[in-house]
């Protein structure tokens, strides 16, 4: 057994459903508050509750995920098609390290513990990544208030969102991120994080074309109604790109 640590290539997963087995009896555990679980004032872990109790949600931790290989070719020419989940206590799809020629397309992810659709590339620069006709509902209600966005990205060489949906609540009291106070959850549809090793190298491209982002009632969130760079209760964050 084992693993030689070496990234796959041609890979197709296509056709499933996930964590729908269980999800009707643990729905009203989706969010639910769990007393003394919410002790996040600091990054020791080991002397405080930081959701350290289970929230009964019989779910996987990752819908799909790469790991970060140790070719520097990564994994290559991944294939992900027609993919239903309800609930997740982590992250929806995260591909993590080098990843060169992926396409997601026609997935439907809600109620994660954490980001939905994630590139996480750190410095390995992952190119020629596609996230096509997507829908995230509900990021980061399995750890209420604490972390989670519909799209993230921790360092890239390209990537390409075309037509994704995103649906998503603003909150009046996110819980703060204890090393700098900063709010990491519902605030708004893509997030660009700088964190967790990312690199973003000279030449980097990210595409968005065609997008909607809506509470989650199918209301949809104007520049009007929001903030401008910097996160507010009860508010999605708006920025705009250097080429307009």
């Amino acid at each position: 057994g084992g693993s030689d640590g070496i990234g796959s290539e041609h890979v197709i997963i296509e056709n499933v459903r996930l964590n729908d087995y269980y999800f009707a009896e643990d729905e009203a555990k989706v969010g639910a508050s769990i007393e003394g679980n919410y002790n996040c004032s600091t990054d020791d872990w080991t002397e405080q509750c930081c959701f350290c109790k289970p929230n009964g949600v019989r779910a996987s931790q990752v819908g799909i995920w790469v790991p970060q290989s140790r070719n520097i070719e990564g994994t290559r020419h991944l294939f992900v098609n027609n993919i239903v989940t309800s609930a997740l206590q982590a992250d929806g799809i995260n591909w993590h390290g080098m990843v060169d020629d992926a396409q997601v397309q026609n997935v439907y992810i809600q109620n994660t513990g954490d980001d939905i659709y994630a590139l996480w590339g750190a410095n390995s620069n992952p190119t020629n990544v596609t996230f096509k006709d997507c829908v995230g509902v509900h990021p980061g209600i399995l750890r209420p208030n604490w972390y989670g966005n519909c799209v993230a990205t921790y360092g890239l060489q390209s990537v390409v969102f075309e037509n994704l949906k995103c649906q998503a609540p603003t909150l009046e009291h996110p819980i703060p991120s204890p090393s700098d106070g900063s709010v990491t959850i519902d605030v708004s549809m893509f997030v660009f994080y700088n964190s967790f090793g990312a690199s973003y190298p000279e030449g980097n491209n990210i595409t968005i074309k065609g997008w909607t982002f809506e509470d989650l009632q199918g209301h949809a969130y104007t520049p009007a109604t929001g903030t401008v760079d910097v996160p507010a209760p009860g508010k999605m964050v708006w920025t705009t790109s250097k080429n307009g």
